[in-house]
């Protein structure tokens, strides 16, 4: 299972949102049946049944798959965000770091010219 996802990793997983069908999706269940559909419309036309496991793993399972559905959008578009405030934060502490390395340099020089003063001429 991958750690990290790449750019291209994102891209894919939008193209993919872009091809599913759109949200919300819910669960359809009932109590006494081991089944459990998914579906993206109020007259439940189904896009998933989940029957393969007990009626609990099936619910389960639905429920995630609905709900990673419906907050794919927003996990995606919240994992950009973050990256491009990183990308930013680094940018302005290297801007930082340059900053104070160039006062360093300055000062050094300045000590250089006020050393030099000092000597008899």
């Amino acid at each position: 299972m991958k750690q990290v996802l790449t750019p291209e990793d994102i891209n894919f997983l939008e193209e993919q949102l872009r091809n599913a069908t759109p949200a919300p999706w819910d669960v359809v269940e009932d109590k006494g049946v081991d089944t459990a559909w998914v579906t993206p419309n109020a007259d439940g036309n189904p896009i998933a049944l989940f029957d393969y496991y007990s009626g609990e793993q099936n619910k389960a399972d639905a429920h995630f798959v609905a709900s990673a559905r419906n907050y794919m959008e927003v996990m995606l578009g919240e994992i950009k965000n973050l990256r491009k405030r990183i990308l930013e934060l680094i940018q302005s502490n290297n801007i930082e770091v340059q900053k104070r390395l160039d006062l360093q340099t300055e000062i050094d020089e300045l000590k250089k010219v006020l050393g030099n003063a000092d000597e008899p001429g």
